[in-house]
């Protein structure tokens, strides 16, 4: 793992990077600071351009840049949105989108991709594929500033994911491996690709949309550079509260007497009540909460790597995590010991 200098600090990592979807309605609070912001307590944040681009703050973000209007000095990652414009069936021109993620001034932007999905048919998949290698190459070439940009890496096994790289020009800063939500759960196939891309380059590498525990901490332990997240916030609007032990969602805290003790900041200043009421202020207490756990998590996961050790600090953590985190990272070792014995 590589720490990630960019023009706004440094990235230790592995981290979690939190998504802020700019359109929904809690980030105006976190952007009038009204209660600390996702980008506050992490080491930067990510946003779609999709959210961005429906915004009623998309003018003032493309005129003062978006570190001005989050109130932050931390690097910020502009994703292109192609999951979510694949969702609408919607194709935007890959200069079109380097362009915004330029004029908005973010750290890194992610390249314009057409992700691809498990039951979609072959002609339809492979052309997604090579238009997202072609979109790549040609923000690539195009790029005018000193913006970071990370290429999207899509394939649905680790044949296609090497031809899919060999076909990427040089010069990326970074890669972001797409598709893999809609088999989030797939924990063997998770591995597998990622695992692949760790063993073609040495580059920072991003995940998008994997955010569960069993698997940040098994992918941690592969290579991965960096995560994203709105599992915290997502949880949130369910009234889920993430146990500070078990690291599972705890539901239904409306119906429930008390939570478990957590020590976090804003648990010291908050109280079951305050998580519970119907108000947006409650939504955004409890998943500030959450997503302490993400990070308090990730900061452990920092440490144990740094001293080279964090498979026997997983090990150690899985005993009282749900069983979920120590299937994840069995899998996760083995993969990892499989590459091994194959080199000897």
């Amino acid at each position: 793992m590589v720490n990630i200098k960019t023009k706004h600090g440094t990235i230790k990592t592995p981290a979690l990077i939190p998504v802020v979807a700019a359109s929904y309605g809690i980030w105006d609070k976190w952007i009038a600071q009204e209660y600390p912001a996702p980008w506050d307590l992490s080491q930067g944040v990510i946003l779609s351009l999709y959210h961005i681009l429906q915004y009623s703050y998309k003018e003032r973000i493309e005129e003062e840049g978006i570190h001005s209007v989050l109130h932050t000095d931390k690097p910020v990652y502009i994703d292109s949105g192609g999951f979510q414009y694949m969702k609408k069936g919607i194709e935007l021109d890959p200069i079109d989108v380097l362009r915004h993620e330029e004029k908005m001034g973010c750290d890194i932007g992610i390249t314009f991709d057409y992700p691809i999905l498990p039951d979609m048919e072959e002609k339809e998949r492979k052309r997604r594929l090579e238009n997202s290698i072609k979109s790549a190459n040609l923000m690539l070439k195009e790029k005018k500033t000193d913006m970071q940009l990370y290429g999207a890496i899509h394939g649905s096994n680790p044949d296609e994911i090497t031809g899919y790289l060999d076909q990427l020009k040089k010069g990326f800063s970074g890669y972001g491996i797409g598709s893999l939500v809609p088999r989030k759960n797939q924990i063997h196939h998770l591995v597998d690709i990622i695992h692949h891309v760790r063993q073609e380059t040495d580059s920072p590498l991003h995940c998008f949309g994997i955010t569960g525990f069993p698997a940040l901490f098994a992918l941690s332990y592969l290579g991965v550079d960096t995560f994203d997240s709105w599992t915290y916030v997502v949880a949130a609007a369910y009234k889920e509260y993430v146990h500070p032990e078990t690291l599972v969602r705890v539901k239904n805290i409306k119906h429930q007497d008390s939570l478990p003790a957590c020590d976090c900041s804003i648990c010291e200043q908050f109280t079951h009540k305050d998580m519970i009421r119907a108000d947006s202020e409650s939504e955004i207490i409890l998943a500030l909460h959450n997503l302490n756990i993400f990070l308090r998590e990730m900061a452990a996961i920092r440490e144990a790597a740094g001293e080279n050790n964090l498979g026997d600090y997983i090990r150690k953590r899985a005993r009282k995590a749900n069983k979920r985190v120590q299937t994840a990272f069995e899998v996760a070792e083995r993969r990892k010991s499989q590459k091994r014995l194959s080199l000897t």
